[in-house]
């Protein structure tokens, strides 16, 4: 067990890693149109769709936000986390990994490695096995085999390609003798029991290892030797495990994963041998899916590879079309180009790479074609039921996309294609069972909601007519409008904080009175930052200190709001008496509400109030 990493370690590190990480240079490598507009960068904001640039990166602050519709913004690791869909810790390994700094685990990380270590040290037993195999006489059909499709050793090597042997209980027995309990061999798919005992779950097979993006093997992939369909399935996957499901890996997205990051783009086949003869041949940005549809755990790789560009490349036939499909379903809400390749004559890739090198790929990339206008030529060839089937798969995939905008768009195209009217399109789209179901959700939800504020009317009711209209109920749902200026006012002077830190003196004054526990850490930290710094904090510092809570995402909203002031020093004032004079106003609102409900208030507490409102009154605050 490696020692438990202080938390001054891990703290420098993300220092450095966002030294090493300029915001500007971090958000071209996403948003490759971000231009400098003076001391700013700017875009049309990649969150949401416009027509002119909201979007500001300020290289001085270390920050960016959306001025426009979204409002958000944050510093670097903010960015990442949107953009790629990750949370805290992932967005800072992909900076860690961007700028070559080394991360050390924190705790909880340490305890997760250590609960997962002991079974990726069996997977990785159970690997080395089979590839011995692959190099022994019981291997030799499946060397003959890969041989045969033009895969070289080295690649074999690379890949940790192996064999199964035939027998049975040929890895339950050699990690019986190792000590490994036959419970974690069940645990992790590579074996089961009935009534004659344990036995291996692989025989005979092909065996393909499959690993995550740090390349840990997970589980396997196995193809059989055999073209005897008795034999049972062509490809056989590890089963679900507490380590591997197969919708959350690609394969050898490892190898992959620095080429696609250079080149921004990924290429997504079908076959574990078509992966590994590309890779042969030098198409390093080739990935697998493991026979299953694309899921939002892939959209979310591809979020992190960076690519801003996905090819696939499945075969042409009936087969090849419904793999598309499927590969589509998970990935047309990123924000990418996607486009669908086709080999001429619909050989195998891996045929085609072995034989005659990348070439005929690249043309063929060079030539794709856009994934709707695949879809287009697709329902054209379709008649009768046949078509209106694949009408659904297709309006199923526009209703993926993020942007109403771009469903829209493409429900027009989708009619002047079919040349039919939009109308009927949309009205195709709406009777889908996902947007039934959706429609049956949303009413159900806004009948709730109708209940409750029936509910809540008829409650009220019943208050007013036992208590004095001029009280409000401390327990209501609904924020009185007093609460609600205190909050708009403790925002605005965190904002004058933020933008001038030696205000912040004085904020730790105001933090039992920040409803939003969001809001309340941000007072706290730049009372805590003042305090050490005595005001020579910058904004940097506030997102170190804030670390992985999650109110940094209000931080920059927060400098927004208070740019828009005429200086730092007036807003705090400002919202220093808006904040006294609604205090005021809320404590006598609770007395009054004490008195009303027959609840005896101190003399001491009434002649303090008494003195704070005569203050108030000579400050002109009148309440």
């Amino acid at each position: 067990m490696s020692p438990t990493v202080s938390l001054t370690d891990y703290e420098n590190a993300k220092q450095e890693i966002k030294l090493r990480s300029p915001i500007e240079e971090v958000v071209r490598e996403r948003v490759p149109e971000l231009k400098r507009a003076g001391a700013l960068w700017q875009a049309c904001c990649p969150f949401h769709q416009e027509k002119s640039p909201s979007f500001k990166v300020d290289p001085r602050r270390g920050t960016w936000h959306c001025y426009g519709a979204c409002g958000t913004g944050g510093d670097v690791i903010e960015f990442i986390k949107r953009h790629d869909n990750v949370d805290f810790a992932d967005a800072l390994a992909t900076l860690a990994a961007r700028c070559g700094v080394r991360l050390p685990e924190r705790r909880d990380e340490q305890r997760r490695r250590e609960e997962s270590e002991p079974r990726l040290e069996v997977l990785a037993r159970a690997e080395r096995f089979y590839a011995q195999f692959l190099r022994r006489p019981a291997g030799a059909e499946a060397l003959a085999y890969l041989h045969k499709r033009g895969l070289r050793d080295e690649t074999l090597n690379a890949f940790g390609i192996g064999f199964s042997p035939s027998s049975g209980r040929a890895l339950v027995d050699a990690t019986s003798r190792a000590d490994v309990p036959l419970e974690r061999l069940v645990e992790l798919g590579l074996a089961r029991s009935n009534e004659r005992g344990p036995y291996d779950f692989f025989r005979g097979r092909v065996m393909f290892p499959v690993r995550d993006e740090k390349g840990r093997t997970l589980g396997f992939g196995a193809r059989r030797l055999s073209d005897d369909e008795a034999a049972g399935p062509k490809y056989v996957n590890t089963p679900e495990t507490p380590v591997f499901h197969k919708g959350h890996v690609f394969y050898a997205l490892h190898h992959a994963l620095e080429h696609v990051r250079r080149s921004g783009q990924l290429i997504l086949v079908e076959g574990y041998t078509d992966v590994m003869a590309a890779h042969q041949a030098g198409l390093r940005t080739v990935v697998a899916v493991l026979g299953t549809a694309t899921t939002e755990y892939h959209a979310a790789l591809v979020r992190r590879s960076g690519a801003r560009r996905i090819s696939l490349l499945f075969d042409g036939d009936e087969a090849g079309r419904k793999a598309t499909v499927r590969a589509l379903g998970g990935l047309v809400s990123l924000d990418v180009s996607i486009d669908v390749v086709r080999i001429p004559g619909n050989e195998d890739p891996c045929d085609v790479l072995v034989r005659d090198g990348v070439a005929p790929i690249e043309a063929a990339l060079a030539a794709a074609t856009p994934w709707f206008d695949f879809l287009l030529a697709w329902v054209h060839t379709c008649q009768g039921e046949e078509r209106y089937k694949a009408l659904d798969t297709v309006l199923a995939l526009v209703g993926k996309l993020a942007r109403p905008i771009a469903r829209d768009d493409h429900m027009q195209r989708l009619a002047s294609a079919l040349q039919v009217p939009v109308e009927s399109v949309r009205a195709q789209f709406e009777s889908l069972p996902e947007r039934r179901a959706a429609a049956m959700r949303a009413q159900r939800e806004q009948q709730a909601r109708a209940q409750l504020s029936r509910a809540d009317g008829a409650s009220n009711a019943d208050a007013n007519a036992e208590a004095s209209a001029m009280v409000a109920s401390p327990l209501a749902a609904k924020p009185s409008a007093n609460e609600v200026r205190l909050a708009k006012a403790l925002r605005g002077l965190a904002a004058a904080a933020l933008l001038e830190p030696t205000l912040a003196k004085d904020c730790h004054a105001y933090v039992e009175w920040a409803a939003d526990p969001e809001l309340r850490r941000i007072l706290e930290v730049l009372a805590e930052l003042h305090a050490r710094t005595l005001g020579t904090f910058a904004l940097e510092d506030v997102f170190h200190a804030l670390g992985e809570h999650s109110a940094r995402s209000q931080v920059s909203t927060l400098v927004a709001h208070g740019s828009n002031a005429d200086s730092a020093q007036a807003l705090f004032n400002e919202e220093s008496e808006t904040i006294y004079a609604t205090c005021l106003r809320i404590q006598q609102e609770q007395i009054l509400r004490d008195l009303n409900a027959g609840i005896a208030v101190p003399r001491e507490q009434l002649l303090e109030l008494e003195q704070q409102l005569r203050s108030s009154f000579n400050r002109g605050n009148h309440v």
